[in-house]
C-alpha cells in the first residue's frame, strides 16, 4: 500500500536561492539527521537522469540506496525516485513556492512510499516509519532554515580560500562541508593521503607538506582554521600520551605557521581550536575570556597552544582567534555519542556528585561560530565557544534522560572514574568550568541551539 506524507517549511530566502542551496554536493550530508548515519557516496547533480548513491546504516548493516532525479525544473522543483534500496517504492518531490514577500519562499516536500511486504509491514512497522520520516523532515527543515538565515547575513563575504587542518576529524569534516556550502573554497589538511582533490597531505610533525600541492603553490590564502590535534580523551594520560597531546598541538601549530611562511602564504585570519579546560577546575565561578588560566596539565597545555598560535600575528599580521570549545554535542561522536547507549538502556546518570558545571555547545553552533569569526573583524583573541545557558552535570544527565524518556538513577562514583581514567577523570569529567561566551554575545552572534533540551531534541530527532 502506497503512503503519502507532506511537509512544508517557510524559508527567509528567494525560491531560487533555496533551490541553489540543494544543488551543492554537500547538501544531502548536511541535511541528513545525525542519528541516521546516511552518507552520500556520489552524485551526478540535480538534473534529469542524474543519479545519487547513498549509504545507509541500519541495524542489519550497510544498505546502498540508488536514487534518480527526474522532472527537474531549475529554481522551481525537482523529484527523485528509488532505483534500488530499502523501500518497495519511494518518490520524493521538492518544490519551492514564492511566498507573499519576494524575499521568502515555502519549501514543500511530498514523499510517496511503499514498504516491503506491504500491507503486513504497515501493521507492524508503519507507525515507526512515519514517525521516523516526520522526525527526519523536522530536522531537515530546521537545519536548512538556520543555514540559509546564517549565510544570508554574509552575502558579501570577504574570505575566499580557507585552509582547514584536521579536516577528516569530526568537527573538521562537518566544518569543511559547511563552508563549501557557503561558497568558500576549502582546502583540507590531513596527515593521511587522500584521493580528494581538495585535500592536502601534511603531517604537521613536519614544517612542510608531504608533497607540494598545486592547491597551496602560488595561490593566495585568506584564512586558516586549525583544528588538528590528538584527541584529548583518546587514551589514559601517561607521560607518553601527554607528550603526544602537546606535540600534536604546540609543535604542530609552530610547524604549520613555519610551513605556510615558507610557501609564501599570508592568511589574514588564523582561527585555532582551544578548550575551556584552560581555566582548570573553578567550581561555581563564572568564567569569561579574561579569567585567569588554571594550573592543571590541561590548562597549561591549552595556554601553550594558544601562545603558539599568537605567532601568526607576528609572521602574517593575521587576526588570531582562539576558540575555547566546551563539550561539543553531536550523536556522531564525542561525549554525547558515548553517553547514548547507557542512557538508552536506562542505566545513565551523573558523574560523581553531578554538581560540576558542564559547558557544552551544539556542533551546529560550532560551525556557525567558526564561519562568523572568519568574517567578523571584532572577534579576536580568546573566544569561549559554549552555549550561553550552562548546566551542571546532574542537570545535563536529567535533560538527556528526559529527552530519551529514560530514568537517570545511576551515578558513576568519582572513585570509579579515577580508577578508569586516572588524572583525566578529574580534569575532563569531574572538573567544573562555568564558562560564558561573552565575546561572541557582545559581537552580536546568535546561538541557534542555546537551550540544552531543545538542542538534544533537535540532534536526536525527539519531539516534545
Amino acid at each position: 500500500m502506497k503512503r503519502e506524507l507532506k511537509f512544508s517549511a517557510q524559508l527567509s530566502v528567494k525560491a531560487e536561492t533555496a533551490y541553489a542551496w540543494h544543488e551543492h554536493d554537500s547538501a544531502f550530508n548536511r541535511l541528513s539527521p545525525p542519528w541516521d548515519q546516511a552518507r552520500m557516496l556520489s552524485t551526478d547533480g540535480i538534473r534529469d537522469g542524474g543519479r545519487a548513491r547513498i549509504e545507509l546504516s541500519t541495524p542489519l548493516g550497510k544498505v546502498l540506496w540508488l536514487a534518480e532525479h527526474f522532472s527537474v525544473q531549475p529554481g522551481v522543483s525537482f523529484s527523485d525516485r528509488q532505483i534500488s534500496g530499502p523501500f518497495a517504492f519511494w518518490q520524493h518531490t521538492h518544490s519551492f513556492e514564492p511566498s507573499s514577500t519576494s524575499s521568502s519562499c515555502i519549501l514543500h516536500d511530498v514523499v510517496q512510499y511503499e514498504l516491503p511486504l506491504s500491507p503486513l509491514s504497515d501493521i507492524f512497522v508503519g507507525y515507526f516509519v512515519r514517525a521516523k520520516l516526520s522526525a527526519m523532515f523536522r530536522y531537515r527543515h530546521s537545519t536548512l532554515r538556520n543555514d540559509l538565515e546564517f549565510w544570508s547575513a554574509f552575502k558579501e563575504k570577504k574570505m575566499k580560500r580557507i585552509l582547514v587542518t584536521g579536516s577528516t576529524g569530526l568537527i573538521g569534516r562537518e566544518l569543511a562541508a559547511f563552508l563549501r556550502q557557503g561558497g568558500y573554497e576549502v582546502i583540507g589538511v590531513s596527515r593521511r593521503a587522500s584521493k580528494n582533490a581538495s585535500q592536502v597531505q601534511w603531517d604537521l610533525s613536519k614544517a612542510r607538506p608531504d608533497e607540494c600541492s598545486a592547491l597551496l603553490d602560488g595561490k593566495p590564502l585568506d584564512a586558516v582554521i586549525h583544528l588538528a590535534g590528538e584527541g584529548i580523551a583518546d587514551g589514559r594520560w601517561t607521560d607518553r600520551q601527554k607528550e603526544k597531546l602537546r606535540s600534536s598541538r604546540v609543535e604542530a601549530t609552530e610547524n604549520l605557521i613555519t610551513g605556510l611562511q615558507e610557501l609564501g602564504l599570508k592568511p589574514s585570519v588564523f582561527i585555532s581550536a582551544s578548550g575551556i579546560g584552560i581555566y582548570g577546575d573553578r567550581g561555581n565561578e563564572t568564567l569569561t575570556e579574561s579569567s585567569d588560566v588554571g594550573k592543571s596539565f590541561l590548562s597549561q597545555l591549552a595556554h601553550d597552544w594558544e601562545n603558539a598560535v599568537l605567532r601568526a600575528e607576528q609572521v602574517f599580521g593575521a587576526r588570531v582567534v582562539q576558540m575555547r570549545m566546551g563539550s561539543v554535542l553531536t550523536p556522531k561522536g564525542g561525549a554525547l555519542a558515548k553517553m547514548l547507549l547507557p542512557f538508552r538502556m536506562g542505566v545513565g546518570g551523573p558523574l560523581g556528585n553531578g554538581r560540576q558545571w558542564m559547558s557544552w555547545v551544539a556542533l551546529d553552533d560550532v560551525l556557525y561560530a567558526a564561519a562568523y569569526a572568519l568574517e567578523t573583524s571584532s572577534v579576536q583573541g580568546p573566544v569561549n565557544l559554549v552555549s550561553p545557558h550552562q548546566v551542571t552535570n546532574r542537570e545535563f544527565s536529567q535533560a538527556l534522560a528526559a529527552v530519551l524518556r529514560r530514568p537517570a538513577l545511576f551515578p558513576v562514583p568519582s572513585i570509579a572514574l579515577r580508577g578508569m581514567f586516572g588524572e583525566m577523570a578529574d580534569e575532563l569529567l569531574l572538573g567544573s568550568q562555568r564558562a560564558v561566551p561573552e565575546v561572541l554575545l557582545n559581537s552580536g552572534f546568535q546561538f541557534r541551539h542555546a537551550n540544552l533540551t531543545e538542542a538534544l531534541r533537535h540532534m536526536l530527532g525527539r519531539s516534545d
